[in-house]
């Protein structure tokens, strides 16, 4: 059971680390590639290749992730190391965002964020590597006792990401602010439809997942209710 736990946590951290990446690109490409529109942003202008790098890698990191989760559900080969990979990418983007934000404008928030998140996650990985650990997890066992509990932990993940990417203008923009000027809310439509799409893709896999683990009980009491019925 403990194997089964730390597989679940293990796939829902991938799926939310993700998330913080792609939702991290997004938000950095504004300074990426148009800080000369904005004012508050223009000191950003003579580092735009080095932001350009990092939002195309971050993307790269978090579709990597993505896929790694889906693997690690589906018990595929290579979900642990493509894990990894991304944690890596996604570790370097963010160090190099935090080095050069730190020293153009003093502040490495909210990259920091997922830089550390990134880290946490990494270690996670790491230490379900451990042979005794490994053994008992069983990232790439198949188990068809446990694959509903996977599709649960791909739904529940899907939910919280959806719920980041709706309320990230919260939680995000105090640090995106400029002068008054919330740099969050310029692609505040495309947010709220992306993560409502999570949303309601995670409940339906819930829904669906949920009801096929409970489809053996209610066979079995349609199966005892004319017994019942009888006695």
């Amino acid at each position: 059971m403990l194997g089964k736990i730390l597989r679940i946590i293990g796939i829902i951290l991938i799926g939310l680390a993700s998330a913080l990446m792609i939702l991290g690109a997004v938000g950095t490409v504004c300074i990426a590639w148009f800080p000369e529109k904005y004012e508050s942003l223009a000191m950003m202008a003579p580092y735009k290749l080095i932001f350009q790098t990092a939002v195309v890698f971050t993307f790269l990191a978090g579709f990597i992730g993505f896929w790694s989760m889906i693997a690690l559900i589906l018990r595929r080969k290579n979900g642990w190391n493509l894990a990894v990979i991304a944690l890596l990418l996604s570790l370097a983007t963010a160090g190099t965002k935090m080095f050069v934000s730190n020293m153009v404008r003093g502040s490495v928030a909210p990259t920091n964020m997922r830089f550390y998140f990134s880290l946490f996650v990494l270690a996670y990985f790491l230490i379900m590597r451990i042979p005794s650990i490994r053994e008992k997890v069983g990232f790439e066992k198949r188990d068809q006792a446990d694959d509903d509990l996977n599709g649960l932990a791909g739904g529940i993940t899907a939910m919280v990401a959806g719920f980041l990417t709706l309320t990230v203008h919260l939680w995000a923009g105090p640090t995106h602010t400029i002068n008054g000027v919330n740099y969050v809310e310029v692609i505040h439509t495309e947010l709220m439809v992306a993560g409502t799409v999570l949303v309601v893709g995670g409940l339906i896999l819930l829904a669906r997942d949920l009801w096929r683990i409970t489809a053996p009980k209610r066979r079995m009491a349609e199966v005892l209710a004319p017994v019942e019925r009888s006695l």
